[in-house]
């Protein structure tokens, strides 16, 4: 009996010992596929800058290139410069609010181009918000579709402006257009703000959030809150 005991104590401790093991093996594998499955879709962002604005701004360049020579070569560094820049950043780290900032404000002189007479912009990071640390190309996609929805499709002058303040323990950021557009929703709006919505959860579950809003003289307004980190 004394070694019947034994061996059946020795066969189940080893059975559970294994399955353990097993578990762990499998969740450690799930584990590593989300993260991979997470790299992936925050690769895909970066790469996924508008193909438009690629398209546009050359032909903006080959325009300049016969009337502007000083101004195309001028537009192909600031070209340079952001692709540089954009393509240098790991999109799965987080950079001060700052450095996002300074990435869009390239992104809209060289949109300023195509827009001379119909596009602004202001900034304004107040509080110390600058130093708060958000996901690498956070702001893109919102400022993507600002061009794309609200100032392309305007015949009059408009402004897009960039302010954050420290709110708490959050960061608020907004990003908005006083755009007079014309013409129902633009198809594909709402991608842009699909990836940022998954990228907030990703980082923050639901401690951040992003809100959205026409606006009634005409316009769209983008509304981030993202817990406060330094």
């Amino acid at each position: 009996m004394y070694w019947f005991w034994f061996f059946l104590s020795w066969t189940t401790a080893y059975l559970a010992l294994s399955y353990s093991i097993t578990v762990q093996e499998q969740e450690r594998h799930a584990a590593a596929l989300a993260v991979q499955a997470q790299e992936a879709q925050v690769r895909a962002l970066r790469y996924q800058i508008n193909p438009h604005f690629l398209f546009n701004t050359l032909n903006a360049i080959a325009a300049l290139v016969r009337d502007a020579p000083d101004r195309a070569e001028e537009m192909v560094i600031q070209l340079s410069d952001f692709f540089r820049r954009s393509l240098a950043v790991d999109p799965r780290e987080d950079v001060t609010l700052a450095g996002e900032v300074d990435l869009q404000r390239l992104y809209l002189e060289i949109e300023r181009t195509r827009f001379p007479e119909r596009l602004r912009f202001e900034v304004a990071l107040t509080d110390g918000s600058a130093e708060a640390r958000v996901p690498a190309l956070l702001l893109q996609p919102l400022v993507e579709n600002a061009v794309k929805h609200g100032v392309a499709r305007s015949e009059a002058p408009s402004c897009i402006r960039i302010r954050a303040r420290l709110d708490g323990p959050d960061v608020e950021i907004v990003v908005e257009d006083d755009a007079q557009a014309t013409g129902g929703p633009a198809k594909g709006e709402s991608v842009g703000l699909r990836n940022v919505r998954h990228r907030l959860r990703s980082r923050s579950g639901d401690a951040a959030t992003l809100d959205t809003e026409d606006l009634p003289q005409g316009g769209f307004r983008n509304i981030l809150r993202i817990p406060l980190r330094r």
